[in-house]
């Protein structure tokens, strides 16, 4: 599919079809961000539809948890046949048992993915970075480490991320940037309280802190997604996205699962292809990211972003699937409240 179809179909409203639409035609709901994440589940979707003959439909999640939770208040009759989610959330859902267990025998392409990425009940697909992102015609000097957000001459321009957004990691950044780890919070919120005198105001969504940035809402975002701000940047650009190399740095993986038994046959259809070279260069070339299939190829601006492999850090996401209620609520009371 060429880009200019694709954004063709990116100005559709979600719901509508990509795809076969001839009478009858079995038809797969994928449920998956906006901006550039549909964009590329529409690039990987609609050469689905066309390669087998089907209908794709688009369903919109706010954040990746308000997705998890639609699953959940789904799972007497699900809805959803492809949810894209980040691996903890689908780890989250697996543990729930909304997600149908992977048949490697019905999707022989995954034999071309790591063993790592074919989970029990999903297959991850790529791997995404984390920064921060400012204006260099706001910000009264240059960004470069994490330690920079507590700056007094910052005060009341930096944008933050909720609790919760992106599954609790910008509370997860805060703890490494200040010595402790997801099993001790405590030093997290200490560097977070050295920021909210900075804080002017409170992003929940990837398209809200994107909006804080290129409407001049605020001179930095104190943490988000490089897919996210990737085709807004370059040599003429007033945007600067930086992966500070002084801490470890989180990355994520994100995948598929299927939440629905009765559309099972198909969905495993769509994980074979997913796996495929084909389908992880198209997806990874709009959402700025590296894919798991060792032959798939990763866009070449995403280079000069990529951490020293010793640097990554893994975080327990079973820990904080079952600490990030309590996070939330005390990043509420002491960092979000005036």
């Amino acid at each position: 599919m060429t880009k200019s179809r694709l954004f063709g179909c990116a100005l559709l409203l979600f719901g509508v079809t990509g795809g076969a639409t001839g009478a009858g035609a079995e038809t797969l709901v994928i449920q998956t961000w906006g901006g550039v994440w549909e964009e590329g589940a529409r690039a990987v979707g609609d050469a689905f539809a066309a390669k087998h003959g089907v209908e794709v439909i688009y369903e919109q999640q706010e954040n990746t948890r308000l997705g998890i939770a639609k699953i959940r208040a789904q799972a007497a009759d699900p809805q959803v046949d492809i949810i894209f989610s980040t691996a903890d959330a689908l780890e989250q859902a697996a543990e729930e048992n909304l997600l149908v267990t992977v048949d490697k025998s019905k999707a022989p392409n995954l034999a071309l993915l790591p063993e790592r990425a074919v989970r029990e009940t999903a297959v991850d697909m790529m791997n995404i970075i984390f920064g921060f992102a400012y204006r260099t015609d706001l910000a009264p000097f240059e960004l470069t480490r994490w330690e920079d957000l507590t700056d007094p001459r910052l005060e009341g321009q930096v944008a933050s991320p909720t609790g919760v957004f992106s599954s609790g990691r910008w509370i997860i950044m805060s703890v490494l940037v200040n010595g402790g780890s997801e099993h001790d919070i405590d030093p997290a919120f200490a560097f977070l309280a050295k920021v909210k005198p900075n804080i002017v105001n409170f992003v929940a969504t990837d398209g809200e802190s994107v909006k804080a940035l290129t409407s001049g809402e605020a001179a930095v975002l104190a943490f988000g997604l490089l897919s996210d701000f990737a085709k807004h940047l370059g040599p003429d650009s007033n945007l600067r996205f930086v992966v500070p190399t002084d801490h470890k740095i989180l990355t994520t993986a994100v995948g598929v699962g299927m939440p629905n038994p009765d559309k099972a046959e198909l969905a495993h259809k769509f994980l074979d292809y997913i796996a495929t070279a084909e389908a992880q260069t198209a997806y990874c070339g709009f959402i700025t990211c590296t894919p798991v299939n060792p032959e798939a190829s990763a866009p070449a601006s995403i280079d000069a972003f990529r951490p020293p492999a010793e640097l990554l850090y893994r975080a327990d996401w079973r820990v904080i699937n079952a600490q990030l209620p309590a996070w939330d609520d005390r990043f509420k009371k002491e960092i979000q409240t005036r």
